[in-house]
């Protein structure tokens, strides 16, 4: 008789398959781990007497995960077979698993308070990495001699086994602490103690500490004594029991931002004091890497519930600089969004990338510095900067990609086709009629035919310069809106009559509402904090079913000289874009003969707009990236289909 266990898992990372594998090998118990595109299953024999306790202590050993779905076991008289994902070897850049934060915060470890601390299966591997094939000599570890001890424990341990990057206090990473008057070096546990328990006081007293992390160089503070920088900052809760005091979050959220990957997630605030300083929503995250766990864990000890920092590079002015001399590749990070049980993934690299693609095309494909690149077999995504040679009969670039490629056969493309055909190929769509809608700053309507991808309503181009006069031009009566907009808003008129750069709409528009974060951010933050239900109705659009960006600019103004508020003005934004898209999608769904839609762009991660599209079409059960984010990145992967 076999018992089987099954953890959906929508992800081909490996890591958690690996981490079981591990566990199972130390526990001495027979058993199958392995990975399907989308669950785990674990086979072993009932009738192993070590079976109880290896499930017991498995609950402890694994992660909480972004990725994991329902679980389920059941008793099989056959041993059942399964279509197993091909396993490739990548570093990861998560945070460390649960028996790597034990082994950080046990006295007796060789790892105690040193933030490197990781296994084959968690932990900042990929800021390491230097190139392909993945391997010591291939990392910046390399310069770093393993001890005795590391070089036994990477015989024996189950979960270090040949760990490429194996390393303790007495051979790894060296920190140091400076301020204007002296540096302090980390030698031993208690000097890396003793460092970070002064980091976390200097915090908890109102001073700044810029500290080099595996994620890059961060500028930490204490909000309450910085009210200034919270604008740009992001809000590190440094205890789970204060995530419910001082933020509105969902069992979802929860998990999400507890879990290995720790993703960016903007939630609604709760307490007095979060209200008072980020307003009704913050971009927050839980401790994600070594460094930052450390300093939380002596900023709770020093009486913080939370802490903020702005990214930043190594010339940004702090009271105390936390450094070490080791290089690292830093990746961007990663912002999630979620809707009840619906989890998706907005925009960055780090827990995403770099992933294995497999696809049997023979192509190099280049975009927003990331690169699809054949190694070894293996189709990889990755950043641009770790691939050492590339080989290819023909390379996809994007567009505005910032590098000459001097390849006979390179070919361009645009943002908005990659993007659908990353939906398209990731649903298993390719040669099927499909309509998609991509909205990432500008909206556009998009028809696959099977073969390309065609703009078949697209957004009428925008131009933040010369506003005024395009607005006064745009119907009867703009231009004494305008004259009334100036008397009413001077500022905020000469601001947008001196526009400087190619600013896109939700910029301007936030510039218009005179919010402090200019973005679609700050648009999307001022929305959650509308509490009412219905919303005006907001032009988009003026001729040919085309989005028109001044008459979108227009009708807010007109609202504005009517004084609603800007919550409510936010919030209508999106409805309006939920019914506009609504109105469109239907049409063009009918009129190519097709149910197959998809969605792709940053914007469409907004709960307003969200909720309203789920509404309008939702019927239609819309496609979306799983694995892939919705915004730029990813471009490298549909590009591969191109």
């Amino acid at each position: 008789m076999y018992f089987i266990f099954e953890m959906k898992f929508s992800s081909n990372k490996n890591y958690i398959t690996q981490l079981i594998r591990a566990y199972a090998a130390k526990q001495e118990i027979i058993a199958e781990v392995l990975q399907t595109d989308a669950k785990i299953v674990l086979i072993c024999r009932q009738e192993d007497e070590k079976l109880e306790s290896f499930l017991l202590g498995l609950e402890d050993i694994l992660p909480s995960s972004l990725f994991f779905g329902k679980s389920k076991h059941y008793f099989s008289e056959e041993k059942p077979v399964f279509q197993s994902i091909q396993e490739v070897d990548l570093p990861v850049n998560i945070a460390p698993c649960p028996t790597c934060q034990k082994e950080m915060f046990d006295v007796a470890s060789r790892r105690y308070y040193y933030p490197f601390t990781s296994c084959n299966n968690c932990g900042s591997q990929h800021p390491f990495l230097t190139k392909y094939p993945y391997k010591r000599a291939n990392t910046t570890m390399k310069f770093l001699v393993p001890c005795k001890a590391c070089e036994e424990e990477a015989k024996v341990n189950a979960l270090r086994l040949d760990y490429k990057l194996i390393s303790c206090i007495e051979c790894g990473i060296s920190i140091r602490m400076l301020d204007k008057e002296s540096e302090h070096l980390a030698h031993n546990k208690g000097d890396f103690r003793k460092l970070f328990e002064v980091s976390g006081g200097a915090v908890a007293a109102g001073k700044s500490v810029l500290m080099k992390t595996q994620h890059g160089y961060r500028k930490f503070f204490n909000p309450k004594n910085n009210k200034d920088k919270v604008s740009e900052s992001t809000l590190i809760i440094v205890s789970a029991s204060a995530l419910n005091t001082h933020l509105m979050v969902v069992e979802q959220e929860f998990n999400a931002l507890l879990s290995i990957e720790r993703p960016l997630l903007r939630v609604a605030t709760k307490s007095d004091e979060l209200k008072e300083l980020y307003g009704s929503s913050v971009l927050v995250k839980y401790p994600d890497e070594g460094m930052t766990m450390l300093l939380s864990k002596e900023a709770v000890s020093a009486g913080l519930d939370y802490i903020a920092y702005k990214e930043c590079d190594e010339t940004e002015e702090a009271d105390f600089l936390v450094d070490f001399d080791m290089p690292i590749q830093t990746q961007k990070d990663t912002k999630i969004f979620i809707n009840q049980d619906v989890t998706l993934f907005i925009s960055g690299e780090r827990i995403l990338y770099p992933t294995q693609v497999p696809s049997a095309i023979k192509r190099v494909s280049v975009a927003h510095d990331l690169a699809c690149v054949n190694v070894d077999g293996n189709n990889i995504i990755d950043s641009l900067e770790v691939f050492d040679s590339i080989h290819s009969n023909e390379i996809y670039m994007f567009e505005n990609e910032d590098l000459e490629s001097q390849h006979s056969n390179e070919k361009q493309f645009g943002q908005y086709e990659a993007s659908m055909m990353s939906v398209i190929a990731e649903h298993n769509l390719l040669g099927q009629k499909t309509v998609g809608v991509h909205f990432d700053g500008s909206l556009n309507f998009l028809y696959y035919n099977g073969t390309k991808v065609i703009n078949a309503v697209p957004a009428i181009d925008f131009e933040s310069d010369n506003l005024w006069e395009k607005i006064s031009t745009l119907r009867d009566g703009s231009d004494r809106l305008v004259g009334n907009y100036k008397k009413a808003y001077p500022e905020i008129w000469e601001r947008l009559d001196n526009l400087a750069g190619d600013m896109d709409i939700f910029e301007v528009t936030a510039i218009t509402l005179g919010l402090e974060d200019e973005s679609f951010e700050g648009i999307s933050a001022e929305a959650l904090s509308f509490l009412g239900k219905g919303g005006l109705q907001i032009d988009t659009k003026v001729k040919d079913n085309r989005f028109d960006n001044y008459a979108f600019l227009t009708s807010i103004m007109s609202y504005q000289l009517g004084d609603v508020e800007n919550d409510y003005m936010c919030y209508s934004i999106y409805e309006s874009f939920g019914d506009y898209i609504g109105e469109i999608v239907p049409q063009l769904l009918e009129k190519v003969k097709t149910n197959n839609l998809v969605l792709s762009g940053e914007t469409f991660a907004n709960q307003s707009l969200y909720a309203r599209i789920q509404r309008t079409i939702g019927q239609y059960k819309p496609h979306t990236n799983k694995i892939f984010p919705m915004g730029k990145e990813n471009a490298v992967h549909g590009a591969l289909y191109l």
